[in-house]
């Protein structure tokens, strides 16, 4: 019973651990953990986002799953500790597919949006104009640019 509970805590701790690392920002692109779908793979933003919206449920898992290996290792040999042990892992497995689904809904509807932004008609605002010059009520945009979704206002954001 003791080596199936460390093989549990070590997995828990993997997804834990990719759960803290998402949720500052700190976890690499890579191609074994987190949420990789085409739109995240495409960009380090884009991964690091669709990630942070997942990982509170990473770090839910992470808990979950120490948690079952804690009491199956406590309960040892017993039918209670069997039962931890297949609850902890469910528990790791359920949040963590729930995290995957909301990491890879959250980068579809960040893709739609790019989309559609991308979709819109070039104005006043974005066509090249420097941002000092946006800035001031006399020039071409009159200071709209601060409201435009695809003005240098939104770039920096």
């Amino acid at each position: 019973m003791i080596v199936p509970a460390l093989v549990l805590a070590v997995a828990a701790l993997v997804v834990g651990g990719a759960g803290v690392l998402a949720l500052r920002h700190r976890l690499p692109r890579n191609r074994v953990l987190g949420v990789r779908t085409v739109w995240t793979m495409g960009t380090v933003d884009a991964f690091r986002r669709a990630n942070r919206a997942a990982a509170p449920a990473f770090v839910g898992a992470g808990v979950a799953g120490l948690a079952g290996a804690a009491a199956a290792a406590v309960a040892a040999t017993t039918a209670a500790g069997v039962v931890m042990l297949v609850l902890g892992a469910l528990a790791l497995f359920a949040l963590l597919g729930a995290g995957a689904v909301v990491g890879a809904r959250f980068a579809a509807v960040e893709e739609a949006q790019e989309t559609a932004l991308a979709r819109q008609p070039a104005g006043p605002c974005t066509a090249g104009e420097p941002a000092p010059a946006c800035d001031t009520a006399p020039g071409p945009c009159a200071g709209s640019c601060a409201l435009c979704p695809r003005g240098p206002a939104a770039a920096e954001a």
